[in-house]
């Protein structure tokens, strides 16, 4: 049986084939990750809590404790967080390891979400206690922004401060103190609920169906491309060189 496919079908095939292989392949890759970060943050919620400290470095993702005080001069919003379909903001709260006297690291509390104001001008009134406190939680290292941000949109003036991401390295900047390169979510906290959620909501399965999708794509563009190749070859096109 005599194959002869069309020029600008091979070289499509041959451009769309790797890109939806490779797509199938990293969709896959991702939904391991998710499957053992699950699986890490799952131990770790039930192992007992490290003591996070002035001399904790690193990227962490465990159970841990921390106590301090809160920073209550120096808070930030994070934007664009919705609550039952309303718009607001994540408190995040730097917690001075140690105390607020004391020339150490501090870590980032995400004290969970805040009502916007009647406008993004009104910034709303918050507050954290002023007394030492004790936050035991899991440290988890915050997802990279989707897209850079100009320091404009990071640092706008006045506090609370409103931001576009959790990046401790960032957001050091404006504190003349640094932080942990994790974020703290409180045990039985709203927040840390509601994460939990998110993340199972996308998790490993539906990056396999992801995956599936891109490699029935490249089954389908296989298939097309070897009906049409037959298919010329028993109509006599083959002379012809064109889709």
């Amino acid at each position: 049986m005599r194959f002869c496919p069309a020029m600008v079908q091979t070289v499509v095939t041959i451009l769309l084939l790797p890109t939806f292989i490779a797509l199938g392949v990293w969709q896959m890759h991702r939904a391991v990750e998710k499957k053992q970060l699950f699986v890490a943050e799952a131990a770790a919620e039930q192992a007992a809590p490290q003591t996070l400290d002035s001399a904790s470095s690193g990227k962490l993702s465990l159970h841990a404790q921390a106590h301090g005080q809160y920073d209550s001069q120096h808070l930030f919003l994070l934007d664009n967080r919705v609550n039952d379909g309303r718009v607001g903001y994540f408190l995040l709260a730097p917690l001075r390891l140690g105390g607020a006297g004391t020339d150490t690291k501090g870590v980032l509390v995400n004290l969970g979400w805040v009502a916007q104001g009647d406008s993004r001008q009104e910034l709303p009134k918050v507050t954290v206690p002023e007394t030492p406190q004790t936050v035991t939680g899991l440290a988890l290292t915050p997802d990279a922004p989707p897209f850079h941000l100009t320091s404009r949109q990071q640092f706008a003036s006045g506090w609370p401060k409103v931001v576009q991401s959790a990046q401790p390295e960032q957001l050091e900047k404006k504190l003349g103190y640094s932080l942990l390169p994790v974020v703290l979510y409180p045990d039985g906290s709203q927040v840390a609920k509601d994460r939990n959620k998110s993340m199972h909501a996308f998790g490993p399965s539906r990056l396999y169906g992801y995956a599936a999708q891109w490699f029935g794509f490249a089954a389908i563009l296989i298939g097309i491309y070897l009906w049409h190749g037959f298919k010329r070859a028993r109509t006599g096109e083959e002379k012809q060189w064109k889709p």
